[in-house]
């Protein structure tokens, strides 16, 4: 069922429970006046008949029953019996009636409970009687007269079918105008989903119209806009990283197959073909590197990847990764300086993946070395209540736009063209500070490149 039919049948209801509701009370507020009213008439019929024949000592029973029947305000099958207050069945003493036939059946329990209680409503049948004492200085009387409510019982059966058929008169006004409602209310939704089925790959780019961003569908249309923001950032990413690897590894495979093919054209010495398969070889161990960095970019990426994380001494893992640096270039250089702060041993562990930390110190080392005139980096440490700063410093110049991008995959800089590289260590420096809650920034001071990074102690949220 469609979400505008839902909300029609569902207005519909609510508004017929209500009106229901209303029409049950109209009905028995009216039940109850048109009793009222009639219990009323009863009982000034029977106050006044009592009245004249005690009273009055000209009315005897005949005179009353006269004047009973000239009344033109006589209810249907009415009748009204007065009993002397110590009447016994077995006894006919003080009896007077107004009809000889009787609708209803006086009873000797009747006559004491109005002797007792002095007013009490019956009903017997069709037949709303009641039963009064009256008292006069020389004479006590019961009086009890009852008749049928014809007239209250067509008004109410009058008004029972002018409300069932408002009801549904109401009901189908309601459905439609909740139709209509429903429609109106659910159109933006319906444009929403013309615009979405208008995205395709090739603009996504596109944004949909938000019509009122303080309402719900507002929201969502601008939560969807941010999904399509995540998502062309996916596709800007994905296709920067597939042009990226298809060209960094189309220029090693030239590079071989060119070498390959120069050794083809004649025979060599010994000496040549050794130097081929050597550079050879450098291309191949360049490729594995760059795959290597890939796998590890992917791996951090991953969300689904659960990382196992313990205590880890910061500078052990620096040593252990300048170790590894100077393993594979004996030209570099690092330098590690433990700035004030430290008063104990605990203040160098932090809660993280010592292999992860490991590789981005490596590559953060080499980046400095790299592209420092000196091939020097200096690896400098800061104690803060609630986490530790390591800065590695190192010869060389970035420009401020260089900055704002030097963290983007297979981003390189201008000057760096004849040193090789393929831009990706420091997006995946960046991947692995951030999965440990920390964070990493660059600044150019006095001519020096300075890359600022700080670990929490505890790892808190991932961030994204």
């Amino acid at each position: 069922m469609q979400i505008r039919a839902k909300l029609t049948l569902q207005f519909t209801l609510l508004v017929s429970v209500i009106v229901l509701a209303i029409f049950i009370v109209i009905y028995w507020l009216r039940h109850n006046y048109i009793e009222d009213e009639f219990y009323k008439r009863l009982t000034q019929k029977a106050s006044t008949a009592a009245e004249l024949l005690v009273t009055v000592k000209e009315v005897n029973a005949k005179l009353l029953k006269k004047i009973q029947k000239t009344n033109n305000d006589v209810l249907y099958r009415e009748s009204l019996t007065i009993y002397d207050y110590n009447y016994d069945k077995n006894k006919d003493i003080g009896v007077y009636a107004s009809n000889d036939t009787s609708g209803f059946r006086t009873t000797v329990d009747m006559l004491n409970q109005v002797r007792k209680q002095r007013f009490v409503k019956f009903k017997q049948g069709d037949f709303k009687i009641v039963g009064m004492l009256y008292i006069d200085r020389f004479k006590r009387v019961v009086t009890v007269a009852g008749a049928v409510d014809l007239s209250g019982e067509k008004d109410l059966k009058n008004l029972q079918g002018i409300m069932v058929w408002l009801f549904f008169i109401v009901l189908l006004l309601v459905s439609l105008a909740g139709w209509y409602f429903a429609v109106r209310a659910l159109s933006p939704i319906s444009e929403v989903i013309q615009q979405v089925k208008t995205i395709y790959p090739q603009n996504v780019n596109q944004r949909l119209t938000i019509q009122n961003p303080k309402d719900e569908i507002g929201r969502l249309t601008a939560t969807f806009n941010e999904l399509l923001e995540r998502i062309s950032e996916v596709f800007r990413l994905q296709n920067l990283f597939v042009s990226n690897v298809s060209h960094e590894m189309k220029n090693p495979l030239m590079k071989i197959g060119s070498q390959i093919d120069v050794s083809l054209l004649k025979e060599r010495t010994p000496e040549q073909y050794l130097a081929t398969l050597q550079s050879v070889r450098q291309d191949i161990r360049e490729m594995g590197q760059l795959s290597n960095t890939l796998l590890e970019l992917a791996k951090v990426s991953d969300l689904n990847h659960k990382l196992m994380y313990d205590e880890v001494r910061l500078d052990e893992t620096i040593w252990e990764a300048g170790d590894l640096l100077l393993q594979t270039e004996q030209k570099y250089q690092v330098q590690v300086d433990f700035a004030d702060g430290l008063e104990e041993d605990t203040q160098l562990v932090v809660k993280g993946n010592a292999q992860l930390l490991k590789t981005a110190f490596v590559n953060l080392m080499e980046n400095g070395c790299k592209f420092s005139e000196n091939h020097l980096v200096k690896v400098t440490l800061h104690f803060e209540k609630d986490h530790i700063e390591v800065k590695f410093t190192n010869k060389g110049i970035l420009e401020k736009p260089e900055m704002d991008l030097i963290f983007e995959p297979f981003y390189r800089s201008q000057n760096t063209a004849s040193i090789k590289g393929y831009g990706v260590g420091l997006s995946l420096v960046n991947r692995i500070v951030k999965l440990h809650g920390g964070n990493i920034t660059v600044e150019s001071v006095d001519n020096q490149t300075v890359f600022v990074l700080w670990l929490p102690y505890s790892v808190g949220e991932i961030r994204k």
